[in-house]
């Protein structure tokens, strides 16, 4: 006889690890070379995000309002989740948070929708520059994600989704006592469900 069992996973820690794993090793890479490793460890950094608060989001809402809530932006994800568990948005750790979530959404879009970067800039011409129009070297633009990438930002990433799962557990708490529902760590599970 055949059971139906439903089982709910949880990713963003396996991206988390991910992200980490390429952080550690960009420190130990050349100089030259750790932009392959820093790119994607931010970018992964960002993956973990987006999935922890899909998870948080699915936990505290359900139906049409979790559909809703699926389709909509990131920072607007992230504020409607915080507002409804009743975080205190005002505070200045999770305005500085919110801010670094910010930065980390408009990195992801720039690194997942990259496309090329046209702009214009006064200068003055340099070396060879000044022989001969061909001789001209493209600047970057600073938007683009070349250009804002460093050991440094990827541990701010870091931070900044460890910091938003502490605020979850911290509210989250919170939350689920006000409602009478036990709290959701998003820890894999499985139950038989009944036909």
């Amino acid at each position: 006889m055949k059971t139906n069992i439903e089982s709910t996973f949880f990713n963003d820690e396996y991206l988390i690890s991910i992200a980490i794993r390429l952080l550690n090793e960009a420190k130990e890479t050349g100089e030259g070379e750790q932009f392959k490793k820093i790119i994607p460890a931010m970018a992964f950094f960002c993956f973990a995000f987006e999935s922890k608060l899909n998870s948080c989001g699915n936990s505290v809402f359900s139906g049409q309002e979790l559909k809703k809530f699926s389709n909509s932006q990131l920072i607007g994800k992230t504020d409607w989740l915080l507002s409804r568990i009743g975080a205190e948005t005002d505070h200045e750790v999770i305005k500085g948070m919110r801010e670094s979530i910010v930065e980390m959404i408009s990195f992801r879009n720039a690194v997942a929708h990259s496309k090329p970067i046209s702009f214009e800039e006064e200068r003055e011409l340099i070396g060879r520059e000044k022989i001969n129009s061909r001789f001209i070297l493209p600047s970057r633009s600073p938007d683009d994600f070349m250009c804002n990438y460093s050991i440094e930002k990827a541990e701010e990433f870091y931070n900044t989704k460890s910091q938003f799962t502490l605020v979850w557990l911290h509210y989250s708490k919170l939350y689920f006592k006000e409602i009478g529902k036990s709290p959701d760590y998003h820890i894999p599970r499985a139950r038989i469900v009944e036909k």
